[in-house]
């Protein structure tokens, strides 16, 4: 006989959060955007969502990518950035067919910036040159230990990509340190996030690396104080990391649920956004700490708006 507990998959909302939304299919790659909305994506409906933290009905679709958008980043320009696998990671119920590639949406106009030369890509960063990191698993199953993942570099003004990291087990989330020096990569099949020193189009780990306990490193993001926040995958939480690595902060979310990834949002960057696959969910809490900010310093483009 099957054991209950094993199977059973229901989100449970840790002390302080609340449900924003849900029903958007497998939710993920979380973004605050220009609006004040958070941009999440629907990897099986090749749908990018705005949520509105603070409406009744706080659901829009911004555009319809097709295939497997997988995570949203914000451009110089207030342009949204795509990473796009191509319905690698799971079938898409989308019409409209998408290469793996890199997108661009600007007034709900979708474009296909980069294609080829691409696996699949997964998440993504704009650096304060308006370059798309993005790391890029080779599919979307265990590699066997080979280590056939990648982390990348779209040059929008060259339309080139460059490896950056190669050798790499399902890299996953990406976030800039607070120096820009320094870019965090989680691995989900080695269970850690790596940091590494850029030079350039350069990476070399500089010997910081954590493991996620009982999860499997997906979406990070970098809070004001130094901590890195994790969301566990298949562990059905979101991890906080010290400057030291060590886990100052657990929050669980249930069981057999799939912590997709986070982001922070709200005027102040003081609101911790979280994906969650099950029943197509986003949910928010106050942050312990505020967010650091993502969007290019030499940007102009106001964000946060009044949430």
């Amino acid at each position: 006989m099957t054991n209950q507990a094993q199977t059973e998959r229901k989100l449970v909302l840790p002390d302080g959060a609340r449900l924003v939304a849900s029903g958007l299919g497998f939710t993920e790659g979380p973004a605050l955007l220009p609006s004040g909305e958070v941009g999440v994506v629907s990897l099986n409906r090749g749908i990018v969502y705005g949520v509105d933290l603070t409406a009744e009905s706080p659901t829009r679709t911004i555009a319809e990518t097709g295939g497997g958008p997988n995570c949203l980043a914000v451009g110089i320009q207030g342009e949204i950035w795509v990473t796009q696998n191509g319905g690698t990671a799971m079938p898409s119920k989308s019409a409209i067919s998408a290469a793996p590639s890199i997108q661009q949406i600007v007034d709900g106009t979708v474009t296909t910036v980069h294609e080829g030369n691409v696996s699949s890509p997964s998440d993504c960063i704009v650096d304060d040159a308006g370059r798309v990191w993005f790391t890029d698993p080779c599919g979307h199953s265990d590699d066997g230990g080979e280590g056939r993942g990648a982390l990348r570099i779209l040059d929008p003004s060259t339309n080139t990509v460059t490896t950056a990291l190669d050798g790499l087990r399902f890299p996953n989330g990406l976030c800039l340190g607070t120096d820009h020096t320094q870019i965090y990569v989680a691995e989900t099949l080695r269970g850690v996030v790596r940091r590494y020193h850029v030079d350039g189009a350069r990476c070399e780990w500089d010997g910081w690396e954590a493991a996620v306990p009982g999860g499997t490193p997906d979406g990070i993001a970098l809070d004001s104080q130094g901590w890195l926040w994790v969301a566990g995958g298949s562990g059905d939480n979101v991890v906080a990391l010290d400057a030291d690595g060590r886990v100052v902060r657990e929050l669980s979310f249930g069981t057999g649920v799939l912590v997709t990834s986070i982001c922070f949002a709200g005027g102040d960057l003081a609101t911790l956004v979280v994906t969650v696959a099950k029943g197509g969910s986003v949910v928010a809490m106050p942050a312990v700490h505020p967010g650091l900010p993502l969007l290019p310093a030499r940007s102009d483009v106001a964000v946060g708006g009044n949430q």
